[in-house]
């Protein structure tokens, strides 16, 4: 079965934002509160809504969800499992975000 980050990673690539949120949001949900893992997620799901919202033109709300994901995005250095697709992932936010940049 594939794992979770590697289907976000293509929803992702394929700019299918509400959908890589609605596949995080389901990991997340699962997480227990105080495990750090779950705000990493947090920090995922919030740079894909931040695309969606980009997406849509609604620039202050996206600028405002991406600073969560700045905010959580070195623990993708912490990551236990997946690191290497998580790593995927920020590149292709990274990349996706600068293409909305203006």
């Amino acid at each position: 079965m594939e794992p979770t980050q590697s289907i976000f990673v293509k929803a992702l690539e394929h700019e299918k934002y509400r959908e890589a949120v609605q596949l995080y949001i389901a990991r997340w949900q699962k997480l227990d509160k105080a495990d750090k893992e779950r705000k990493l997620y947090q920090g995922f799901i919030n740079a894909a809504a931040a695309l969606d919202m980009l997406s849509r033109g609604n620039y202050r709300i996206a600028a405002r969800l991406w600073q969560t994901y700045e905010k959580y995005r070195p623990m993708i250095s912490e990551a236990k499992e997946h690191r290497a697709l998580l790593e995927k992932a920020d590149e292709v936010l990274l990349a996706q975000k600068r293409a909305y940049d203006v």
